[in-house]
């Protein structure tokens, strides 16, 4: 079941959000009653589970972008999506990593688009990949994965907790397999997974989440930024 919230300080807005979102859910989804203050949200986590959140912005107390960043720092696997009638913002959200950025005033438009690629996301990153490695089979969720790194005959599989693991292959056979989970080779010897991607800096490197550096190939650095910023600009549902 994939459990779906809104936290909204109006009241009326959030009532009209909540049947607009039980409108297009199927019964795979809860949507669960809205909450009006990033509080409500924390308390809320701490016995129970939130997939995706529709995150107004502008809030007394805790705002939007308050409650993202303890988000990020503790339930990192929330899907985040901002709401706001102030499209400025926008360009603000995107510290806090959020999934799409929807604009209260055109939510006929934005919202369904929105809804179905956030549940197609986590359809996508719950899907369980296995790898043989040198020892022994793995089972990893595309989520987990930072990024890989190809050296000769074998490559290595770096992941968010800290593990390596290391497989035989080839990083064209990676390629084919992680593509559609949004990695993308910056190298010959390097894939990484752009949701992992802390930083890029203007000497041709990649900060990633580990804070471990990565160089992006001269002949690939165009297609990356290309790359990188459709996946950047979906976040601002069209």
């Amino acid at each position: 079941m994939i459990n779906i919230a809104i936290c909204d300080d109006n009241q009326e807005f959030a009532q009209f959000f909540y049947r607009k979102i039980k409108s297009l859910c199927n019964s795979d989804c809860s949507v669960l009653p809205a909450f009006n203050s990033g509080l409500g949200v924390i308390e809320y986590l701490k016995l129970h589970a939130i997939d995706i959140l529709f995150l107004d912005i502008d809030m007394p107390s805790i705002n939007g972008f308050d409650l993202a960043k303890v988000l990020c720092e503790k339930y990192s696997d929330i899907i985040i999506i901002f709401v706001s009638s102030y499209e400025d913002f926008v360009y603000s959200s995107f510290e806090y990593c959020p999934f799409r950025f929807l604009r209260k005033t055109h939510l006929n438009d934005e919202l369904e688009i929105a809804l179905s690629k956030a549940i197609e996301k986590i359809v996508l990153n719950d899907n369980n990949i296995l790898f043989d490695t040198t020892d022994g089979q793995v089972s990893l969720k595309p989520k987990d994965i930072l990024f890989f790194e190809g050296q000769k005959n074998y490559y290595y599989i770096y992941t968010v907790n800290g593990k390596s693991y290391k497989c035989r292959g080839t990083m064209e056979s990676v390629n084919n397999l992680m593509e559609k989970y949004y990695f993308f080779r910056i190298h010959s010897a390097y894939i990484v997974n752009f949701e992992h991607i802390e930083s890029i800096n203007n000497k041709g490197f990649l900060i990633m989440k580990n804070n471990q550096s990565l160089s992006i190939s001269k002949k690939r650095k165009n297609e990356f930024k290309n790359a990188y910023m459709q996946f950047i600009r979906k976040r601002v549902t069209k």
